[in-house]
């Protein structure tokens, strides 16, 4: 009897994975069979801080199209990153970013992130887009270079010595987002003075990203996780996005000149109301903060890292610097508008945002109605898809042969044409009409705090035989990289 009973169980179950595996016409999409009717591969590769390297494992192993999850497919091409991100008309946001929008005092503070909505997100984007700019940038070049100093004299006092061990994926982040705030509050967070981390603000972040990365990778947790954000909104609020909010209603009621982003905002509210409104104001410095410090802080981890583990490169940059040095005295920071003009700095930019993306986890997007042709496959509306920076940036027929090395030279040997198509598919800030609208800003920063540091500073690992640690999810944060850092 018992026999019997567990083999109708049996039957049972495996007629239930049959279904979940058949389901949405994705069963002839090869990948983990654990994939086919669960969500588990996704969950354990982020909840292990492996993503970026498992996403990897499994495209060598299944070929360019890789099912992740019951209603997930993983694209590796070009041809299907243009289709799902930049063809027309877009396709939509998944649910994963419905735990993006930020909930305060009772409402949703939409920002160019977390908007599901193709058309809202045109519009708020049309409408703001002046104040991201490459010449926008330049105004607000005071403020990047205000941090700048700051972290320039810390460094210097602890290596006022003689050679100092610094912790120096701690101390690009503290400068990180100082810098946000100075660029747009005009107010730093007290990170560099202090020399940690105040009021616990990145490990909150830390927290809320790691949490929405591993949340977002099932419906279900999605619910159980918008029902938990929406109840601590109420008794724990996000301190981040309470300080964003705070920070608007002062400066409305007590205005100021400052010469930030966030005045850059209410000047173009006052020149057209209905533009941006103040909740959209205070959504987009929020996501600047909560979003920019750990893309800049992850891009200039990942220069010194590999610079420090390539003299020959890091010579190079030198001698490009050379000139520039020389026009600059040390009390000066070199404009950006002259940085921008050196090509192996440029070079050695977009290697780093190459060889480490600071995305761990595939960008969703859903197929729309009437469903979609990608990679030789029919997938029906609602299927979610997308691209992960890192199995897209070892394409070796867009990057090279080489592409598990470090190798600024391929962005200099190669034409401009293909150049172009290199720079066309770094996937580092998205693409298409949702591509990061602070890239610009991004850059800037970290052209400029590269350069700074390095005209002052040499920076060496403490022990080159240890490799940093670096959590996949979400982000792709570095940590365990001290480094001997000496006045020059």
């Amino acid at each position: 009897m018992f026999g019997a009973l567990l083999f109708v169980a049996l039957a049972l179950f495996l007629h239930k994975l049959w279904q979940l595996k058949s389901k949405s016409g994705l069963a002839s999409i090869p990948g983990p069979f654990l994939a086919s009717f669960s969500n588990l591969w996704k969950i354990m590769a982020v909840y292990q801080g492996d993503m970026p390297r498992q996403n990897v494992k499994i495209h060598r192993q299944y070929g360019k199209v890789v099912r992740i999850g019951p209603n997930h497919v993983s694209f590796a091409s070009p041809e299907a990153l243009k289709t799902i991100y930049t063809s027309r008309p877009s396709f939509p946001k998944s649910d994963f970013y419905k735990a993006t929008n930020p909930l305060h005092l009772g409402k949703r503070l939409s920002n160019l992130f977390s908007i599901q909505d193709v058309g809202y997100h045109a519009k708020l984007k049309r409408n703001i887009n002046s104040l991201y700019t490459r010449s926008a940038v330049l105004d607000l070049e005071p403020q990047i270079d205000k941090t700048l100093t700051l972290f320039l004299k810390k460094m210097s006092e602890m290596t006022e010595n003689g050679a100092a061990t610094i912790d120096m994926s701690l101390w690009l982040h503290l400068f990180a987002f100082d810098s946000l705030g100075d660029i747009n509050l005009n107010k730093r967070f007290g990170f560099l003075e202090t020399g940690k981390d105040v009021r616990g603000l990145i490990a909150n972040a830390d927290k809320i990203l790691h949490m929405t990365g591993l949340y977002g990778q099932s419906p279900l947790l999605q619910k159980i996780q918008l029902r938990i954000k929406d109840r601590w909104s109420r008794t724990k609020p996000n301190p981040l996005l309470l300080y964003a909010a705070n920070q608007v209603t002062e400066r409305l009621n007590n205005p100021t000149n400052d010469p930030d982003l966030l005045n850059s905002f209410i000047r173009l509210q006052k020149s057209d109301p209905g533009r941006v409104s103040d909740d959209e104001i205070a959504g987009a410095l929020y996501i600047n903060l909560m979003a920019g410090h750990d893309v800049l802080a992850i891009t200039l981890r990942a220069i010194l890292y590999y610079l420090s583990r390539n003299l020959a490169i890091l010579q190079k940059m030198r001698d490009e610097l050379a000139d520039l040095d020389a026009q600059y005295p040390h009390t000066m920071h070199i404009p950006y508008i002259e940085l921008a003009k050196l090509r192996y700095l440029d070079a050695v930019i977009y290697e780093a945002l190459r060889i480490h993306a600071n995305t761990g986890m595939i960008l969703e997007r859903v197929v729309p109605h009437g469903g979609a042709n990608i990679d030789g496959y029919f997938l029906p509306a609602g299927t979610v898809v997308g691209v992960n920076a890192w199995v897209l940036h070892e394409n070796e027929t867009i990057f090279g042969a080489d592409t598990e090395v470090f190798r600024p030279e391929r962005w200099i040997e190669a034409t401009d044409d293909k150049i172009s198509e290199m720079k066309r598919f770094i996937f580092s800030f998205g693409d298409g009409s949702r591509k990061c609208i602070g890239q610009n800003i991004a850059m800037a920063q970290a052209s400029k705090a590269l350069v700074e540091f390095l005209r002052r500073f040499d920076a060496r690992l403490e022990n080159t035989d240890k490799e940093w640690h670096v959590h996949g999810s979400w982000v792709t944060k570095q940590t365990h990289m001290n480094m001997v850092v000496t006045r020059l």
